[in-house]
């Protein structure tokens, strides 16, 4: 029988220093002895950190654990400091590939698992050396700026969950962090697996599109009015769904003059590809893709498009929710520590809402409303829980009944799904108390 999410990390969890430990170190010499901060100790306290000071968090670590705390918060920051932040993104990947070679807890439409590509703006601590690594936003009027760097995933929209995490400097490469998710994904879904990517109006570019052809990569972008214009010309209200042919010329080809072999290659290229145009009530949008009608007709490419939109609200939750911007520290390891284990959490909480068939099956005819998981709320249970799970709860009757209390609870809180709610988006002054989009925890 499958292992469920939450014994394989606690599996995981229990021999790192067998299995992990070459790429944990950040040096040859680093976790060679015997301390009072194990490896293990040092992973836990990343899943379970909540933004607070670091004396706090170091106290409810072992407070959680009834252990004393007799280590200083200098001394184990200083051990963390030792922790490659790699190994975070690695071990969560190997996790993911044990969970896609056995999917009978996974989702797929039309046969496809649905990723789509995205990035996001993050603001890091703000220090100089942070600054120099990853850049700095513009400057205001009295001439002071905030660190930034730029985050780019790869996010399965059904089943929600990271399968890849990049942390670039500010105003990174989307195009460049998208060639680097897809060789990554191959290394991570089985070989026969189906997907398709879906893209922002930021991302299309005839070298992407090129190369996912020749891999035989299904794809979904949506264009700006500059991308493909001789193409978009073509649509008409009568004939907005066409496959057309896409020749290559001097001209559209002049951008890519500095790497010769490719330019000579598309010149000698003929792309047969799909074009949608597809009028909504916010404009109209024009897609380009190599999916076929059978797969997803005009009205199926609109829907496909709009499921892209998990991976924004993703990113939300990272962000307001599961405060991902909270870091542990200033250090370099200690940011990119937090980010990964952020997007860790944030898969185990998917996966173990996955892997209850009672979550799956909410009695809807008792609600007005298709019901659904109430993640923030889950997020948060699962933090506080969290070392409970890992430490207090080795045994696996106790594991078990851990898991029942937290299927319970997020049934009991689900919330409504209410169509037709789209009200037109207005921008609004800060307010100090919010009131929607509060953290988890």
């Amino acid at each position: 029988m499958k292992k469920g999410f939450y014994r394989r990390i606690i599996d995981v969890s229990s021999i790192l220093e067998e299995r992990y430990i070459d790429v944990i170190r950040e040096d040859k010499n680093d976790f060679i002895r015997h301390r009072k901060v194990t490896v293990q100790d040092l992973f836990l306290q990343m899943f379970a950190n909540k933004g607070e000071s670091q004396k706090n968090e170091i106290h409810n670590f072992y407070e959680d654990q009834k252990k004393t705390m007799d280590i200083s918060q200098t001394a184990f920051f200083n051990a963390r400091m030792k922790f490659n932040p790699e190994a975070l993104l690695i071990i969560m990947q190997d996790l993911m590939k044990e969970t896609y070679a056995e999917p009978e807890d996974l989702v797929t439409l039309n046969g496809y698992y649905i990723m789509a590509i995205d990035g996001s703006d993050f603001v890091f601590p703000d220090v100089e050396k942070i600054k120099t690594d990853y850049g700095e936003a513009e400057k205001d009027k009295y001439g002071n700026s905030q660190a930034m760097a730029s985050i780019s995933t790869i996010f399965d929209c059904i089943n929600k969950v990271f399968l890849d995490v990049s942390i670039n400097p500010y105003k990174f490469s989307e195009r460049k962090s998208a060639e680097a998710h897809l060789n990554k994904i191959t290394e991570i879904l089985p070989e026969n697996a189906k997907y398709l990517c879906i893209f922002d109006r930021g991302y299309a570019s005839i070298k992407l599109i090129d190369q996912m052809l020749e891999r035989k990569q299904k794809f979904l972008f949506r264009l700006q009015p500059i991308h493909f214009k001789k193409e978009q010309s073509v649509l008409t209200k009568d004939a907005p769904d066409q496959w057309i042919d896409v020749i290559y010329d001097r001209q559209r080809t002049n951008e890519y003059r500095n790497d010769k072999k490719f330019r000579v290659k598309l010149m000698n290229t003929i792309h047969h590809l799909r074009f949608v145009r597809i009028n909504t009530t916010k404009g109209t949008q024009t897609f380009i893709t190599n999916l076929s009608e059978e797969e997803f007709d005009t009205s199926g490419i609109g829907e496909l498009y709009h499921i892209r939109w998990d991976v924004e609200t993703s990113y939300r939750s990272l962000k307001s929710q599961m405060c991902a911007e909270d870091f542990s520290g200033y250090r370099d390891i200690l940011v990119r520590q937090d980010i990964y284990a952020s997007a860790f959490v944030y898969n185990a909480v998917s996966m173990t809402i996955a892997e209850q068939k009672e979550v799956q099956m909410k009695p809807e005819d008792r609600y007005k409303y298709v019901m659904k998981t109430n993640r923030n709320y889950a997020i948060g249970i699962m933090k506080q829980d969290f070392l409970k799970m890992f430490v207090l709860y080795r045994d696996k009757k106790a594991v078990k009944e851990a898991q029942e209390r937290f299927e319970k609870d997020i049934i009991k809180y689900s919330c409504p799904v209410r169509k037709g709610r789209s009200p037109e988006r207005y921008v609004k002054g800060t307010s100090k108390c919010k009131l929607s989009y509060r953290r988890s925890y």
